[in-house]
């Protein structure tokens, strides 16, 4: 079981995948906050009947998959479906987070968090990949395919990048440099490991 948490958090499209890709190839076990947000709402959990409830039964595909992309859509135009889904599924997001933790076998473990508003006592360290605005919001478009005031929406709609900054005890700038961006993450991974140590 890994005792030291390092929580990687970063604006969209700032290259969070990129960096945890990078610590998982170095052996570092990676607990993905998203992919425990896409787990928790697989057909047959409470929190996808309780999605289809408030928005019916439209928002569920053929299979009675939950249709992200209009889900995504509805709480971007609405704050209070935001809010709500939001005091849903961070509590069993943040559970599942816990249990994966414990179950993490490498030196020290990675939680990607993309929506980290604090700090909080399970992270001994906070990593934040940082990327200007612009840049941003570009890559979104592209990834998701969507219209520039909806990526700016969305960016909007996350922790402002000064306040990450504050929040951070380390930063990897990620100016689309590769070579950069793993040599910032080879020199931080020596120093997890030396600061890992019990």
């Amino acid at each position: 079981m890994a005792s030291w948490v390092v929580v990687l958090t970063g604006g969209i499209g700032s290259g969070k995948s990129l960096v945890a890709n990078r610590f998982e190839e170095k052996g570092i076990a990676i607990v993905e906050q998203d992919d425990l947000s896409r787990e928790i709402v697989e057909p047959g959990q409470p929190a996808l009947e309780a999605i289809a409830e408030r928005f019916g039964i439209e928002i569920l595909d053929e299979q009675g998959a939950l249709r992200r992309g209009e889900l995504r859509q509805r709480i971007f135009e609405n704050p209070e479906h935001r809010k709500w889904l939001n005091q849903l599924t961070h509590p069993l997001i943040n559970q599942l987070t816990r249990q994966r933790v414990q179950e993490a076998k490498s030196t020290y473990v990675m939680v990607v968090n993309p929506l980290l508003g604090g700090r909080s006592e399970i992270y001994d360290r906070v990593l934040v990949v940082d990327t200007p605005v612009e840049t941003q919001i570009k890559r979104t478009m592209q990834r998701d395919n969507i219209s520039e005031a909806l990526a700016q929406e969305m960016v909007k709609s996350q922790v402002p990048r000064d306040y990450r900054l504050k929040l951070a005890d380390d930063i990897i700038h990620n100016d689309g440099r590769i070579e950069k961006v793993h040599s910032q993450i080879d020199s931080l991974h020596r120093r997890y490991l030396f600061l890992s140590i019990p």
